[in-house]
C-alpha cells in the first residue's frame, strides 16, 4: 500500500495530512494576533482590554480569546480605536 498523496508525487503520510489540516486553525490564530493595528474592546460583562486588530470581528475573537469566552457570549461588546499610547495584551497561551 503506497503513501497518501503518492499520485501527486509527495510522499505525504495521513497522520502528516491530519496535522496539516489542523493546524490551520492555529496558523488562522496566529496572524490574527500579528495583525498591526490595535483596537479597544469594550463589554459591560467582561471589561475592558486591548488586541490587534485586523478588522472588528478579529478584534471582538482575540477578545473573546483573552477573557475566556466564547465569542458568540458577547452580546454588548463595542470595538474602539486604541490610543497610540495603549499596547495590546499578549497573545494568550492555549493549554
Amino acid at each position: 500500500m503506497g503513501m497518501y498523496g503518492e499520485r501527486l508525487g509527495r510522499g505525504v503520510t495521513r497522520e502528516a495530512a491530519r496535522k496539516y489540516e489542523t493546524s490551520v486553525t492555529e496558523r488562522a490564530r496566529r496572524e490574527r494576533w500579528q495583525a498591526s493595528g490595535c483596537a479597544k474592546v469594550v463589554s459591560r460583562k467582561y471589561g475592558t482590554v486591548v488586541v490587534p486588530h485586523g478588522s472588528n470581528f478579529a478584534a471582538l475573537l482575540n477578545a473573546a480569546e483573552v477573557w475566556g469566552c466564547d465569542w458568540t457570549e458577547i452580546r454588548d461588546a463595542e470595538v474602539w480605536r486604541a490610543d497610540k499610547e495603549e499596547r495590546p495584551v499578549p497573545m494568550p497561551h492555549l493549554i
